[in-house]
């Protein structure tokens, strides 16, 4: 839970950064800052359901946070980038997107099922996930920070 409110932090802090630097047009700077702006409200989503994962809904609450993870993979799709390795930043971040909605959907399947097996398996590839989206905040705040 530390690790996401620090991932906010570092991510809001580097976008503070980039703002101050943004010129004219389309630079790396206002492209950082597009991927951010997406990656923040997709790491706010999972503040959220952390705090209150809504166990009453049960698996319905899972595939509907798979429903807004699908929307911030649609938002980063539609982002303009120029950039290259902010290209490779962007589809890393849909591909992380994309196989968390996968997982939750996976997981509420195995639910519905009650299937405990796979639902710990599905569980598993999340937490994979999670600590791929670590990684790849690290990357494109030192990036986009120009370290």
């Amino acid at each position: 839970m530390q690790s996401i409110v620090k991932r906010t932090l570092i991510l809001s802090s580097t976008a503070a950064i980039a703002v101050t630097f943004t010129g004219c047009g389309e630079s790396k700077v206002a492209q950082c800052n597009k991927i951010i702006k997406v990656a923040n409200q997709a790491v706010t989503l999972s503040q959220e359901f952390s705090k209150n994962p809504q166990r009453e809904k049960g698996s319905k609450a899972l595939t509907e946070v798979a429903g807004k993870i699908d929307t911030y993979a649609n938002e980063m799709k539609a982002l303009e980038i120029k950039d290259e390795k902010l290209q490779g930043f962007q589809g890393r971040f849909i591909k992380l997107y994309q196989d968390t909605s996968k997982g939750l959907r996976d997981t509420a399947a195995a639910v519905d099922k009650k299937n405990l097996k796979a639902a710990n398996a599905s569980l598993a590839s999340l937490k994979k996930s999670g600590s791929e989206e670590g990684a790849i905040v690290t990357e494109i705040n030192s990036y986009c920070s120009g370290k």
